[in-house]
């Protein structure tokens, strides 16, 4: 049902696991995150980090532009995210 393909680096490691899903649905964002994540609020600043240097390759091979200029975007946009505040998160964390 329009899932994405686990990449095979995961499908080999036996203690692999799955961090998050984001959806999008009716004009939103979804998002399920591992309840049972470790390494606290840094360790998941380094995981939206990692998503976004992701981001800017694929954006960067797709739009033809340099990946450090695709991440200044992408920053702009998380910043401007952040201060605007427009999202509505909500939901409850399941064991």
């Amino acid at each position: 049902m329009n899932e994405l393909n686990i990449p095979p680096e995961a499908l080999k490691d036996k203690d692999a696991f799955e961090l998050l899903r984001v959806w999008a649905a009716f004009e939103e964002q979804h998002v399920i995150i591992n309840s049972g994540l470790s390494g606290g609020p840094k360790a998941f600043g380094f995981l939206l980090a990692e998503l976004a240097l992701h981001g800017s390759k694929l954006y960067g091979q797709r739009l033809e532009k340099d990946e450090l200029e695709t991440l200044k975007e992408i920053l702009d946009g998380f910043n401007n995210e952040i201060i605007k505040e427009s999202g509505n998160p909500s939901g409850s964390i399941e064991e």
